[in-house]
């Protein structure tokens, strides 16, 4: 039984960024890595799965695009891309080898394999090394999916999951070249770093737009150490995303910040937030990074009203919170009803209504949730698949979720000029 703390809702009104699906791992030195245009000398040998794809020599496929998924088995977005990686496999197969890399030992993976139920739907039949080291040690990177083109024996681009299409690789087939987003996991960025006589700074302000090769970074707030001034920066973001971070270190959110709490009144909503879910172009196309040096010290809450100054002045915008009426599902007392349901109380426990607000906001299933029961006793409830079942648990507590129109905060964007 796991016990849902409720310090965990001020983390999860942070979850504003679409890329967290990717999973963390520590894999490769950065001193062997190869860049872009570099030769790539093959292993003498790898380790592949037995019975996963047909055998593969690194060294024979120079006249095939070659695509390298780094992957392990606890990324979520690795596996369901895979179906995806097989049907381009099988509809371009005399022009690509689509070779996934896995850093875990050939028990583990093949443990994995034979008990996926998903990738034996899809029939998901990719080659797979295991055990690597010696391609990881020349592609360092800190989370997967990371991906590695290869063609001609060269390093083509290192990349995102979601670079994998046909376009690409046909792109890379016929010009011999590509250009895509590059995914450096150790970039950094200075965007005053042509700022004469750094001594003398006391203070500047930078707002540019996508720096490639730089991870993702939300709003940070620390001493720069080649000037000693207080540094405010986030880099290669949404608008959006900009501004809800900055908003969160002024007052904190006390929930998720899900699409129906967001009005844009703006030209081009795209040009804000990543609205079709493409990635890594699009935030090429759209996404800012801002750097802010102040020799005043100030609290993390002044220093972001700040901040968000400079993105409405820069921008042209201005953002406020409003209260709004929208659809929701609302949390009511009712009176106290013996569970009789097919499901056993015995799943998650939440510590009050509103840590179980904030996970059923999350499961994106149902309008955003109001509560107005507000209690902090535990609530435990097991599995349900519809309203019905839900309400048919809660009323073990008292508590009726029933949708409905309410005011709720919610985050306005507009332009201004």
């Amino acid at each position: 039984m796991k016990i849902l703390k409720s310090i965990a809702l001020a983390c999860l009104s942070l979850m504003n960024i679409t890329l967290v699906s990717a999973q963390q791992v520590n894999t490769g030195s950065q001193h062997k890595g190869l860049k872009i245009g570099d030769e790539f000398i093959a292993p003498t040998a790898i380790q592949q799965l037995p019975n996963r794809g047909n055998a593969i020599d690194l060294k024979k496929l120079k006249n095939k695009v070659v695509i390298l998924d780094f992957f392990d088995t606890y990324c979520g977005t690795c596996i369901q891309s895979m179906p995806h990686l097989q049907q381009l496999q099988n509809k371009l197969k005399s022009k690509v080898q689509i070779i996934t890399v896995g850093w875990q030992d050939k028990a583990t993976l093949e443990k994995f394999y034979a008990n996926n139920a998903f990738l034996k739907e899809n029939k998901v039949d990719l080659p797979v090394i295991y055990s690597d080291v010696y391609i990881k040690e020349r592609f360092p990177h800190q989370s997967v999916p990371h991906v590695v083109f290869l063609f001609k024996g060269k390093v083509q681009a290192i990349t995102g999951g979601k670079l994998i299409s046909e376009e690409n690789i046909l792109s890379l087939f016929n010009e011999g070249k590509i250009d895509l987003p590059l995914k450096d996991d150790f970039g950094k960025v200075d965007l005053m770093a042509n700022t004469a006589d750094v001594g003398m700074i006391k203070g500047a302000v930078s707002l540019s737009g996508y720096q490639n090769g730089v991870p993702f970074g939300s709003l940070k707030m620390q001493q720069d150490s080649s000037t000693g001034l207080k540094k405010s920066s986030f880099y290669n973001v949404s608008i959006y995303s900009a501004v809800l971070t900055t908003w969160a270190k002024i007052k904190k959110a006390d929930y998720l910040p899900r699409p129906e709490r967001l009005l844009m009144n703006v030209k081009d909503p795209n040009r804000y937030k990543d609205i079709n879910n493409i990635g890594d172009m699009w935030y090429r196309q759209y996404a800012i990074s801002y750097e802010r040096l102040d020799s005043i010290q100030r609290t993390d809450s002044a220093q972001a009203a700040i901040v968000l100054n400079d993105l409405h002045n820069f921008l042209g915008i201005r953002t406020y919170k409003a209260m709004k009426p929208i659809e929701c599902l609302i949390l009511k007392p009712c009176p106290v009803k013996p569970y009789s349901g097919k499901e056993p109380l015995n799943g998650q426990v939440y510590e009050g209504t509103d840590v179980m607000t904030v996970m059923i906001d999350l499961s994106g299933k149902y309008p955003p949730v109001l509560d107005r029961v507000k209690t902090k006793d535990k609530i435990t409830l097991g599995n349900y698949s519809n309203l019905q079942e839900l309400n048919e648990q809660l009323a073990a507590y008292g508590i009726k979720a029933e949708p409905g129109v309410a005011d709720m905060e919610v985050l306005v964007i507009e332009e201004t000029k």
